[in-house]
């Protein structure tokens, strides 16, 4: 009988998602449709005083609480058990995120935390998910149980993560979280809302997302179904992401973006990912670059390494990034520069010092353990650094 590739995947609850929508037309028909008495806000400080968010806001009414809006770059802990400690004292039963990444982590974490009872630095550190010999990560012993409507300004696509990031600012370790239940309920994309977001910012999260679509075409767990969804979605993305850069003000281009951004974080949290990524999260700990950024210098260094095992997919990713028969990372680097992005860590003002400390902290991360080409000793990690230099 001839053999045949099988596997499994699990999809687990998908959130509804309203897209090309106004947040001050869409936000309080969703209240009122969930029946919800205790509305609150979790909103990055940039857009506090956003009169579209301000209007969706108070048209909630007496539904609103105050406003959290203490949220810092790369989620640190103190944020978390800030937020995990208001949400336990004000007992909302719905929370609306509005931000990028930071803001989105932030109210999954803290969500997971409060309904824990985490109250402390060590609580909430037992709670993250460690990751066995090749990456695979243990859920969370506790999911949450506050609803989220999660509304992206950035192209992070945290709303769609299965998976959260805190980080343990003690050891400058970033942290992941993980429960089937962890995604937010609800997104909603507002293209228009987005213009307030800096166009570097917007860039920058956006090649984040070429890296979920891009992984997770090259992921240990790779299957049909998050090919078809993660190929498209980079299509869509890099057709938005070069029409963003040329006409920031065009509504429709950002309205390509956050499609391919659904498409292509169709396996976060549920295949796993690779050394960009990994690698990415202890950049940003430690030398505090941006997952945007990080992503730009490390993610073709990670294709031009893992190429030797994965030459068949990286042509599909070339073809799907508009350069068919081409090497995928020169195609992606190229793709990067043309959006006026660094494309080297030494572009980023990072210590060339830095690096050994990074490579060392990454090698527990569940990312780099999970790379389609082993990265098992700082050597390994050393060599993607250094070629990303």
């Amino acid at each position: 009988m001839d053999a045949v590739a099988g596997g499994s995947l699990a999809l687990l609850r998908q959130p509804v998602v309203h897209y090309g929508a106004r947040l001050a037309d869409a936000l309080p028909r969703i209240v009122a449709e969930r029946g919800c008495a205790r509305v609150l806000p979790v909103v990055t400080g940039s857009l506090r005083r956003h009169p579209v968010v301000e209007q969706a806001i108070a048209a909630l009414g007496n539904t609103a609480l105050p406003v959290f809006g203490d949220l810092k770059p790369h989620t640190p802990f103190t944020v978390v058990l800030d937020l995990a400690a208001e949400i336990d004292r004000a007992q909302p039963d719905l929370i609306v995120a509005v931000g990028g990444g930071s803001a989105l982590d932030a109210a999954k974490v803290g969500a997971l935390a409060a309904n824990a009872g985490a109250a402390d630095h060590d609580a909430l550190l037992a709670l993250r998910s460690v990751p066995g010999a090749q990456g695979e990560m243990r859920p969370s012993p506790v999911g949450r149980v506050v609803p989220i409507v999660a509304v992206p300004t950035t192209l992070s696509a945290a709303e769609f993560g299965m998976i959260g990031g805190a980080t343990d600012t003690t050891t400058g370790i970033k942290h992941i979280y993980k429960s089937d239940n962890l995604a937010p309920d609800v997104v909603v994309f507002d293209p228009w809302l987005t213009a307030a977001t800096p166009a570097g910012l917007w860039l920058s999260t956006g090649v984040r997302s070429l890296d979920h679509g891009i992984e997770t075409v090259l992921s240990r767990d790779a299957n049909p179904f998050t090919d078809a969804l993660a190929l498209r979605g980079l299509t869509l993305l890099g057709e938005g992401l070069r029409q963003s850069h040329t006409r920031p003000d065009d509504v429709e281009a950002r309205h390509r973006c956050q499609l391919g951004v659904w498409l292509a974080a169709c396996g976060i949290g549920r295949v796993r990912y690779g050394a960009s990524h990994g690698l990415g999260h202890q950049l940003g700990a430690l030398a505090g670059v941006p997952h945007g950024l990080t992503s730009c210098v490390l993610l073709p260094a990670v294709l031009a390494y893992t190429e030797p095992v994965s030459a068949g997919r990286q042509a599909w990713i070339a073809e799907a990034l508009g350069g068919p028969g081409r090497p995928a990372a020169e195609v992606v680097r190229g793709l990067i520069a043309a959006l006026g992005l660094p494309t080297r860590l030494s572009d980023l003002g990072v210590a060339a010092e830095t690096l050994p400390r990074v490579a060392e902290s990454a090698l527990g991360n569940a990312f780099v353990k999970a790379n389609l080409r082993p990265v098992t000793t700082v050597d390994d990690a050393m060599a993607i650094l250094r070629a990303a230099f």
